[in-house]
């Protein structure tokens, strides 16, 4: 059942006592069955009221909810807004309101625009991924092992193969990199699993809040980076990854961006798997277009590369043959 601006309103003043909504304010749906708004009262306290419009939805907020509170024990209790309350819905589940996130919601030009925004968010995601695993499991997230990680890329970029939709060069790429068993032996660690745009805040260049933690798993870090290293120009994700690598506090492993690379490169295989099996041809024509620019990527690479070997052996001739006319 879906719920418009007022009636979350109402919803929000009977979750949290002594709140008396004055007006809301629009916020991004993270999910199409999930109503949100954002509700601030006569006292100026700003929140935020989340109600599912089906039992999947209520189970991934209940999820969220879990998870968030999990982390209030962490040092990401600062990022993660508090839960003010809960009302049970007619027709089962339950609303549930929080402490509205400092800020606005961050964009990718905002990233683009700021090394000190990107820093601070390559520390939140070192925090992220170092949160200890019992609680992480005290929270019931799912645990996958690198093996089983490994495992589902494989499957993913043989059946596109299989189909014939990929270009010879990117099945060669991506074969490539799936056979080398180093790049995929890491140590799972806790993760968001579906950062976006509609999932984080700032406030001025710093990162004021995190949410969605509904997809969050022990598994692969690379995942968090993936969607960062295919939407930030280089220096920029070089500002974000110094910082992540300075607030761990060990040694992230040696292939963590090459990894993230490979998994942002799959992910388009994961969309245009999707586009075929609901037969979505929009889908499908987006996926495609995309494994084209990878497909053009690979060939201007191996241009630049055979034109750089040209050069480097003809002036290894050019010199060995000024040596032979000296002699």
């Amino acid at each position: 059942m879906h719920r418009n601006s007022y009636s979350l309103a109402a919803l929000a003043a009977a979750a949290v006592p002594g709140l008396v909504p004055v007006r809301t304010t629009p916020i991004a749906v993270p999910a199409e069955d999930l109503d949100v708004a954002g509700v601030v009262g006569e006292d100026g306290r700003r929140v935020t009221v989340q109600s599912p419009a089906s039992t999947a939805a209520g189970i991934r907020l209940e999820r969220d909810l879990k998870v968030a509170d999990a982390l209030t024990g962490t040092p990401l209790r600062a990022v993660v807004p508090p839960v003010l309350g809960f009302v049970k819905l007619s027709e089962g589940g339950r609303c549930t309101v929080t402490e509205a996130p400092a800020g606005r919601p961050l964009m990718l030009d905002d990233l683009a625009a700021s090394a000190e925004l990107a820093r601070s968010l390559g520390q939140v995601l070192a925090r992220i991924h170092t949160v200890p695993r019992y609680a992480a499991e005290a929270a019931g997230v799912e645990s996958f092992t690198s093996e089983a990680m490994h495992a589902r890329h494989r499957e993913l970029v043989e059946s596109v193969a299989a189909g014939g939709h990929l270009p010879a060069a990117v099945a060669q790429r991506w074969q490539g990199l799936l056979a080398d068993s180093e790049l995929w032996d890491m140590t799972p660690q806790f993760i968001h699993g579906d950062l976006s745009e509609e999932s984080l805040f700032l406030a001025g260049h710093r990162v004021s809040a995190v949410r969605d933690w509904s997809s969050s798993r022990v598994a692969d870090a690379a995942s968090d980076l993936a969607w960062l290293i295919s939407s930030l120009d280089p220096e920029r994700f070089d500002d974000l990854y110094a910082a992540y690598c300075e607030e761990l506090p060990t040694s992230p492993h040696p292939r963590l961006v090459e990894r993230a690379q490979a998994i942002g490169e799959f992910a388009v295989a994961e969309w245009l798997s999707h586009g075929l099996e609901v037969e979505d041809e929009e889908i499908i024509a987006d996926a495609k277009a995309m494994i084209a620019d990878l497909d053009a990527d690979l060939a201007q690479i191996a241009r630049e590369e055979a034109e750089r070997a040209y050069e480097e052996m003809s002036a290894h001739e050019d010199g060995a043959a000024r040596t032979d006319g000296a002699v």
